[in-house]
């Protein structure tokens, strides 16, 4: 049984495998190994442990008590009403189930709790078609990648 809870340094080891394991096996499909592993090495134990703990609310996904998933949010950089959804990520043999759109359906719960006017992610070009069936857009109606190789897409709630 599916279960989102919120996160908890027990779970810091599994998120860090699985974001590396979803990173080198889906994502180097569209970025290439190389890129992915400069990119896997943000998500260490160490790494994760710091910038998990700077954030608003993470949650975890959990299958029959295992790791399948996770996704964070924070504060925007940028603007006072606006959240941004970071770190979602899902185990690969777990893709398709649901889970990464009850993870964001649980961020976007979490949300109204907040004083926020827009949600906001930066898409990998992996994952921008599965964010766009969730009602998010391109911000400024462009799919245009940023110099990170990513897509601003966001959400007003």
């Amino acid at each position: 049984m599916l279960k989102i809870v919120e996160y908890d340094e027990k779970y810091l080891e599994q998120i860090s495998n699985i974001i590396i394991q979803d990173l080198l096996t889906v994502n180097s499909k569209d970025y290439g190994i190389e890129k992915v592993k400069k990119m896997a090495e943000d998500f260490t134990v160490e790494k994760l442990q710091n910038s998990l703990s700077k954030r608003k609310k993470v949650f975890v996904a959990l299958l029959n008590d295992n790791v399948v998933g996770t996704a964070g949010i924070d504060k925007s950089w940028y603007s006072d009403d606006e959240y941004w959804i970071l770190t979602v990520f899902v185990k690969p043999e777990n893709h398709g189930q649901g889970i990464g759109r009850k993870l964001i359906e649980k961020i976007e719960e979490y949300a109204t709790t907040l004083p926020v006017k827009k949600l906001v992610i930066p898409a990998s070009i992996t994952a921008n078609e599965f964010y766009y069936k969730l009602g998010y857009r391109y911000k400024d109606g462009k799919k245009e990648l940023n110099d990170e190789d990513m897509y601003i897409m966001e959400k007003k709630l």
